[in-house]
């Protein structure tokens, strides 16, 4: 490849003088821009002309999909992106959890969510989320915030447990 690219440097710096000599020659005349025009497509055509023989320059039958898909020495699958999605998607709901009690003035000491994303699975969907609290001041606002999540997440309110203390 790098002597691909040497080569073709090579050509186009051949190309520039070659053309920066025919300039020098010429007389100044009528015709001077027309030979100007086809020094200037000669330039061109040797800029671009590896572009067009990109079937020879580049094989992809060189190549090994499985071979170049690995990271760490570990072949990605299908089934670790899927458990890394689903982690970073249940960190956000946790994330979203705290920060619908934390805007409301309450602290958040943990909060846990049990859910199976597989939706081909039949129990798919969230089960319980579970909420503690360091301290409670306000049981309706907690009630509100319960309905909010319920409401947001499309479950029951009796999915959502918040413990105290």
């Amino acid at each position: 490849m790098i002597n691909f690219l040497s080569s073709w440097a090579e050509q186009i710096v051949l190309a520039v003088i070659i053309a920066t000599l025919f300039e020098l020659i010429l007389p100044k005349n009528k015709n001077k821009k027309y030979i100007q025009m086809v020094i200037g497509v000669y330039v061109l055509f040797n800029i671009i002309s590896p572009i067009l023989e990109t079937e020879q320059v580049f094989s992809f039958d060189e190549y090994n999909i499985e071979k170049d898909n690995v990271v760490s020495g570990e072949v990605l699958d299908q089934k670790s992106m899927d458990e890394r999605i689903e982690k970073i998607y249940l960190d956000e709901l946790e994330d979203t959890v705290i920060t619908k009690f934390e805007k409301q003035g309450f602290k958040v000491k943990k909060c846990t969510i049990d859910a199976e994303l597989d939706s081909s699975k039949k129990n798919a969907g969230i089960h319980l989320i579970t909420v503690k609290l360091e301290t409670t001041e306000n049981s309706e606002q907690i009630d509100e915030i319960k309905k909010d999540i319920a409401t947001e997440f499309e479950i029951e309110e009796d999915k959502i447990n918040i413990n105290i203390g």
